[in-house]
């Protein structure tokens, strides 16, 4: 159903051209005599109106498109309608009041530029993504806003079905036009095609492209992180290692995600010493609570339960943790009997319950919550967004 907002919306939109159109036939008469072209004009509009207040939406757009037809200056207002339609949702409409614009035979280069990008948006939002990708190429071969606004198109187009080859080269292009960087979009995309890659078996290959994504951007978090993961596999754990703590110098608020893979290199090889000082290096440089609990593993293998305790309740006191809290608990539950082991454990079941409903990451775009590490936004589909939350809830 048409709102009453939507419909004020519309009228508003019409009215101009109406207006416009009526004088341009208006003064054409003088010169020329009597006109049917303006009681057209006026006889359309009103139709329109009236299918438009009675709801009949597919008739309303048939008077409109006739109306517009008889106006020279009606391309624009056309354009409008369109785009007013396909924001209500109503892309079919969208679609067939663009496609009559396209079929005008006087339209400009920058005119038909425009049509063919509105029909190509009526089609993205329609989900007709192969439609919409053949002519938003057309209008990669123009200038102007135009080539911006369709190569973005297209990468959101490559993206959504994972061509991410396709995706490169069109990212590559924008990065040329724009002068803005596309490097970090150009290394997460190579870091998905060594995925693949390495599903399919292929592991030199898989190497290769995250190689070629770090060599866009060296800061790529995710593309560490998977060479780190590949090379575990594989039982190279020293160049495992190498990989895993490239994160800090990238971004440390990924680190917590790398700590534990990285206790587990430096145990596999030995080095427990080494690990005990990395562990020591990371407390004093970039504390967050899952290096903290890291390093109470630590001292409670070395020290025992009490030392860890001790360890967890002196970090707790500078930075509060809801995680923390749990761990502390779980500490002393083995130092204590009867009443007030009950109480520790009714209020580890609540810490628990806390901790199991709070998000673990958070979009710094706009705000999506998760608890799961994506590493493009699933609202937003911003990439590299989406990281450990800060603070008493979280790192």
């Amino acid at each position: 159903m048409t709102s009453t907002f939507d419909l004020l919306e519309m009228i508003c939109l019409l009215l101009p051209v109406a207006a416009l159109s009526g004088w341009y036939l208006g003064k054409r008469s003088q010169r020329t005599g009597p006109s049917s072209k303006s009681a057209m004009l006026s006889t359309d509009y009103y139709v329109g109106l009236n299918f438009l207040l009675n709801e009949e939406t597919d008739k309303a757009v048939d008077a409109f498109i006739r109306m517009l037809d008889v106006s020279p200056d009606s391309v624009e207002t056309t354009l409008a309608l369109g785009n007013f339609f396909r924001r209500r949702g109503e892309v079919d409409r969208a679609i067939r009041i663009h496609q009559s614009l396209m079929s005008k035979p006087n339209l400009t280069p920058k005119q038909r530029n425009h049509s063919l990008l509105e029909l190509a948006q009526d089609y993205l939002r329609a989900g007709v993504y192969d439609r919409a990708e053949s002519l938003l190429l057309e209008l990669t071969n123009t200038v102007g806003n135009q080539l911006e606004i369709s190569l973005r198109h297209l990468i959101d187009i490559y993206e959504r079905e994972k061509d991410w080859e396709k995706a490169i080269h069109i990212a590559i292009r924008l990065q040329e036009v724009t002068k803005q960087s596309m490097s970090n979009e150009i290394a997460h995309y190579y870091c998905e095609i060594a995925e693949i890659a390495w599903s399919k078996g292929k592991i030199r290959t898989a190497f290769k492209y995250l190689k070629q994504g770090l060599s866009h951007n060296r800061n790529c978090v995710r593309a560490s992180f998977i060479q780190g993961n590949f090379e575990k596999k594989l039982g190279k754990y020293k160049h495992a290692l190498r990989s895993y703590k490239r994160i800090e110098f990238q971004d440390p608020a990924y680190l917590p995600e790398a700590i534990f893979l990285i206790m587990e290199c430096y145990e596999q090889l030995g080095e427990h010493q080494a690990l005990e000082e990395y562990l020591d290096y990371l407390l004093h440089h970039c504390p967050s609570i899952s290096i903290v609990l890291a390093h109470a593993e630590k001292v409670k293998e070395k020290q025992g339960k009490e030392f860890a305790a001790q360890f967890l309740a002196n970090y707790m006191h500078r930075h509060p943790s809801i995680r923390g809290l749990k761990h502390l608990i779980e500490f002393h539950l083995t130092r204590v009997m009867g009443e007030v082991r009950n109480e520790l454990l009714m209020l580890k079941s609540l810490v628990e319950q806390l901790v199991e409903k709070k998000p673990i990451y958070r979009c710094g775009h706009c705000g999506f919550a998760t608890k799961l590490l994506h590493w493009q936004c699933p609202s937003c589909r911003q990439w590299a967004a989406v990281k450990p939350i800060q603070g008493i809830e979280g790192e």
